[in-house]
């Protein structure tokens, strides 16, 4: 099977946007199946996981993901490439924003009517 190159740009949670080169048979559904993304994503939330046993965490490791036509991958040299060392980052930011949202959460807590009933 015949193979093309794709270029995708990337973001998770409020993360920076990376790029993420990647050679795909020609299938208009590969992106769908195709396991990168999947992988990333199962790592994010097994770190997060650790870091907050009892939360969900699919805001901030869902991809975003926008595909760029190949032919314009050159406006997007500056983007930093989406590898290890981008990933061991993007878990620090996620769980930073997790931790602020937690932070959030109590402040907006109305403390002495917080388990009043309704």
């Amino acid at each position: 099977m015949e193979k093309t190159n794709r270029l995708f740009i990337v973001s998770f949670g409020d993360s920076r946007k990376y790029r993420m080169e990647y050679a795909d048979a020609l299938d208009p559904h590969a992106l769908v199946h195709s396991a990168p993304f999947t992988e990333i994503e199962n790592e994010l939330n097994e770190y997060l996981k650790k870091e907050f046993p009892d939360e969900t965490f699919a805001y901030y490791t869902s991809p975003k993901v926008t595909e760029v036509d190949w032919e314009h991958r050159d406006k997007y040299a500056s983007y930093p490439v989406l590898d290890a060392a981008a990933i061991d980052s993007i878990k620090k930011l996620l769980a930073k924003e997790v931790r602020d949202m937690n932070a959030n959460k109590t402040l907006n807590n109305n403390a002495p009517y917080a388990d009043a009933p309704v």
